[in-house]
């Protein structure tokens, strides 16, 4: 075999070599799946959904906050005071919610708390049992918290809640957190979106009486 015969054959396999290890180059062995996934891929194969926050800041509220899309936000006020009421669209915790309710005339959480755990208040009237309070149990670490109430919802086996009991900018603040006993940790995730995000708009504070 001559001189050029053996250069054309050499010539050939090394083109055939580099083409090989061009096709091959970035591809998953056989029996194995890429690593590169797309987000919605990644998403889909976890069967977790990305969660977002929506922005509830009405221009004539006296609050704003965020909270999770998987939830709906309503708001007003009468004569009694303003409240705000955060609630899961659908699912084993419909009727799961977050209410932020602003008295009318009170300024402090000490004058509100009669109307919350004294006879014929807030508690005894929805059926709920005070299992407990305490000024600070870490879970909340707000600045404007004073009392924290646990309850029991005799009335529906299963429902527990939380009441936070505050003041701000001269504004009784009461917070009720109502959820499954056995959804809780899910339910505190989703309530603790809004809690950290909440601000208090100190020009439309205090909610006075009308005249």
């Amino acid at each position: 075999m001559n001189t050029r015969v053996i250069f054309i054959i050499g010539f050939a396999l090394l083109m055939l070599s580099l083409a090989w290890g061009c096709t091959k180059q970035g591809e998953p062995a056989k029996g194995q799946k890429s690593k590169l996934l797309t987000k919605e891929q990644s998403k889909k194969e976890s069967g977790k959904e990305e969660k977002h926050n929506r922005m509830y800041d009405e221009p004539d509220n006296e609050i704003k906050t965020q909270y999770p899309d998987t939830m709906t936000a309503v708001g007003g006020c009468s004569e009694e005071g303003c409240g705000y009421t955060f609630e899961f669209q659908e699912g084993v915790m419909d009727k799961a919610e977050v209410h932020i309710f602003l008295p009318r005339g009170t300024a402090t959480a000490a004058a509100h708390e009669r109307f919350v755990t004294g006879a014929r208040g807030f508690l005894e009237t929805n059926g709920w049992e005070k299992v407990s309070e305490a000024q600070d149990n870490g879970m909340f670490p707000y600045s404007w918290i004073r009392k924290i109430f646990d309850f029991a919802d005799n009335k529906n086996k299963g429902m527990v809640g939380k009441i936070l009991l505050g003041e701000t900018y001269g504004q009784a603040v009461q917070v009720t957190l109502y959820y499954p006993n056995d959804r809780g940790k899910e339910f505190l995730a989703n309530a603790r979106v809004i809690l950290e995000n909440l601000h208090f708009k100190s020009d439309k504070l205090p909610i006075e009486k009308p005249d």
